[in-house]
């Protein structure tokens, strides 16, 4: 049995670190040390356990049963540590001392980023923020952990999280001014839609996009000349190119910043594009957590 008072917390570090990624370099480089030390934090938590904990297979190192049952109370306690220190009973914005964690991707930092650091540099100029971009699929294991504070983005999580809605936006067309297919009219209609080639955003582990479900339904196609991650990329390709994106209208300002491009209605119904923000329920009284999340509301 192992005896807690003889345990070196930062063992357990290292073991969240293996459970994670399943290797000893890429846990090293996840914590900042070198892959000895890792070595050495494994071959002490073997002797304090009484097991391997982790074995060599051609999918890397896997857990063992012992490991695998102390994984979620080691989590549960490094992640209650973390929320602990950040914790504070009160949280002042103007003379705080906090860095904060969010989960977005490119369009959501885009979009929420500038506003967000102009409320922060002027109510709260000690908040730092990290930002991180993950896989969908993987918010939950980032929040859960402690490793982010909140994601922002177009995903549902489970109901061990709690949410609110941040945006509801609506889709538009972004192309240039001088588009062949705005040539009749000045209007794009759903001919000139379905005849313009696309450049479609999808970020890293994006949900799927509802304008292709829609199109689907509809028993209709268009096609993606071009697929990119970043939203960034469209303000210097689409003024030189016939492509058109299909993006959310908090994007406009963002990409039409060149007089060359105008963005158009979608020429047919889509749902809207609803942004939340997530976060851990043990943040949920955090006064510096709320604090956070009020901006976003606020924006």
């Amino acid at each position: 049995m192992i005896n807690p008072n003889t345990i070196d917390l930062n063992l357990l570090r290292v073991f969240d670190a293996l459970v994670r990624e399943r290797s000893v370099s890429a846990a090293a480089a996840r914590l900042g040390l070198s892959q000895p030390a890792v070595s050495n934090a494994l071959r002490r938590l073997r002797d304090l356990a009484g097991d391997p904990l982790f074995v060599r297979t051609r999918h890397g190192m896997e857990p063992t049963a012992t490991a695998l049952l102390l994984r979620d109370p080691i989590q549960q306690g490094l992640a209650t540590i973390r929320a602990g220190l950040a914790q504070g009973v009160l949280f002042d914005p103007p003379t705080a001392r906090r860095t904060f964690t969010l989960l977005m991707n490119d369009v959501g930092a885009s979009s929420f980023l500038p506003p967000l650091l102009r409320r922060i540099a002027d109510g709260a100029p000690g908040v730092d923020l990290t930002v991180m971009e993950r896989d969908h699929q993987d918010y939950e294991d980032a929040l859960d952990s402690g490793e982010a504070d909140l994601a922002v983005g177009r995903v549902q999580l489970s109901e061990s999280f709690r949410s609110a809605l941040v945006i509801r936006s609506v889709y538009v067309v972004i192309l240039r001014r001088d588009h062949p297919q705005l040539a009749r009219s000045g209007r794009l209609g759903m001919a000139g839609y379905l005849g313009a080639p696309h450049i479609v955003v999808s970020p890293r582990g994006a949900t799927p996009n509802p304008v292709e479900r829609v199109l689907a339904e509809r028993g209709l196609r268009r096609r993606v000349a071009l697929t990119v991650p970043h939203v960034s990329a469209l303000a210097s390709i689409l003024p030189d190119s016939d492509l058109v994106a299909t993006v959310p209208d908090r994007c406009v300002d963002l990409i039409c910043r060149d007089a060359r491009l105008c963005w158009q209605a979608l020429p047919f119904q889509v749902p809207p594009n609803l942004v939340y923000q997530w976060w851990h329920k043990r943040h949920e009284h955090n006064p510096g957590h709320r604090w956070l999340r009020g901006l976003f509301v606020d924006m």
